[in-house]
């Protein structure tokens, strides 16, 4: 189940289900670098497309309110190169919407994510197209929280880890008494 959290009546967001007449292939629209933005999150939708071979996905629509953006550059190696977040100037948005964006993530992936609507974000497309390929949270601007390549389940249960780190000490721990520790001579009789 994905965690995201609203301080309004709850509401389950209902899956939009499309019935596709071809092939499903999100591949075909992720060509080029994409790009890199930081906003707030705004709202978010469901949605289920099934097409002609049975091929079945759902994702999660993110809408994006941007404060940066920036395309995604790569050296020689094909290394990724950080921008210069401070650095501003107007570009033409193009196919970018300038009041929010819309951004497509698996569900599978979102299920791990605990996002709040009104959070700031950070997220990397796979190519020019809708899909994420990376959602990291920002708190006072700084990624806190990600779903980058390598890092472990992010939103992994905390309740799981404390008590892993509980039944961890525990094994070591002594059973102490009152006056343990404490030399004969301490004592009064």
């Amino acid at each position: 189940m994905s965690r995201i959290y609203h301080d309004g009546a709850l509401r389950n967001k209902a899956v939009q289900s499309v019935r596709l007449p071809g092939a499903w292939d999100p591949a075909a629209h992720q060509g080029g670098n994409g790009v890199l933005l930081e906003g707030e999150l705004i709202d978010v939708s469901r949605h289920s497309i099934l097409d002609t071979h049975g091929r079945k996905e759902r994702y999660y629509v993110l809408y994006i309110r941007p404060s940066h953006i920036h395309r995604r550059k790569f050296d020689a190696k094909g290394n990724e190169i950080e921008p210069n977040f401070s650095a501003t100037r107007k570009v033409n948005t193009g196919f970018l919407m300038s009041s929010y964006m819309a951004f497509w993530m698996p569900e599978s992936e979102m299920e791990v994510m605990e996002l709040e609507l009104g959070a700031g974000v950070r997220l990397k497309t796979r190519g020019d197209g809708p899909f994420l390929d990376s959602l990291a949270k920002l708190e006072a601007g700084t990624v806190t929280k990600c779903n980058f390549t390598g890092d472990g389940k992010t939103g992994a249960s905390w309740t799981d880890n404390i008590m892993a780190q509980k039944c961890s000490k525990g094994a070591a721990a002594e059973i102490r008494e009152q006056g343990d520790g404490a030399e004969d001579e301490e004592w009064d009789d």
